[in-house]
This record gives C-alpha cells, structure tokens and sequence, in this order.
C-alpha cells in the first residue's frame, strides 16, 4: 500500500512539468550540393531531412530566411526569419555556409538563436560576424568605397526549439 502512494504521488507531481518542458526537434541535413551563384538565387536555401514525412512537408516550408545583411565595416550580420506555423518558435540551431562569388567555401558555422518567433509573424535577428577583420561583405549590400571581397551565404535550419 505504500509503495502504491509512493506511486501516485510521483504521478500527480510530474504531471505539470511535463507539460512545462519545451520540446526541440533536431535533423540531420544532407550534404548540400554546388551552390550556383545566379541573381535569382533566393538570400538563402532551407533544406531538411527528416524520417519524418510529416515534419518536412510542414516545418520546410514554414520557416523563411531572407533580406540577409552585412556590410564590411558591420560587427553584425542580419536577416528575417518567418514563421509560418500555428506554433511560437523559442529558439534555433541554424548552419551558415560563407561563399566567394565562384562559389567556393569561405567559412562555416553553427548559431544557436535564442529568439521568440510568434505564430505568423517574421523577427528580424542579428547576429555577431565571422568576419573579425572586416573584409567582406554580403554581395547584395551596399558596396564598400574600400577593397573588400563579397561573399554569399546559404542558412540551413539544423533545429528548432518549440513552446507547447
């Protein structure tokens, strides 16, 4: 008898934090093929993988990354993120892949974005640069008076981070 209140008295107390914890999704990307530097190429190429069928009809088309920004005197790299789910995203991983204008490499990294994108609603971010000793710039930006290098760059979602 005891153990059987031991029992229900664990269940009635962890029921409430479950309901309170976030709930994140991570994916594993495939790798991405040649990027095509064309001027209808959009800011940014969202792919996903997922066993999921579910999960990338409704989660790739639903989050957009576009108007990506950074001048070469910025400290600061900017861009908008749309959510289009009936859901409020509290956070992200995102990849970002730092091109020249031949289409080679230039960097890479993982940001982790501790954002709060309402349902329906798009949030402009900023995040620190890769570009410590200013040099580049993002090739749809406003051009440099100074010798500097373009780039473009390619944002792939690698998780997001849900409020139930």
């Amino acid at each position: 008898m005891k153990t059987l209140y031991l029992f229900l008295f664990a269940i009635i107390f962890s029921i409430p934090t479950l309901n309170a914890r976030k709930i994140k999704t991570k994916h594993t990307l495939p790798k991405q093929s040649e990027l095509s530097i064309k001027a209808d190429v959009p800011d940014s190429i969202l792919s996903l993988s997922s066993d999921s069928l579910i999960f990338v009809e409704k989660i790739r088309p639903s989050i957009r990354f576009y108007g990506f920004d950074k001048t070469v005197t910025s400290n600061l790299e900017s861009f908008f993120i749309s959510n289009a789910l009936d859901s409020e995203i509290s956070g992200m991983e995102i990849q970002l892949t730092y091109f020249d204008m031949k289409g080679r490499q230039l960097h890479k990294r993982t940001a982790t974005l501790n954002v709060k994108v309402p349902p329906h609603e798009t949030l402009r971010t900023d995040i620190k640069t890769w570009d410590t000793q200013k040099s580049f710039y993002y090739h749809k930006s406003a051009k440099p008076k100074r010798q500097a290098t373009p780039f473009s760059v390619k944002i792939d979602l690698l998780s997001l981070t849900f409020i139930p």
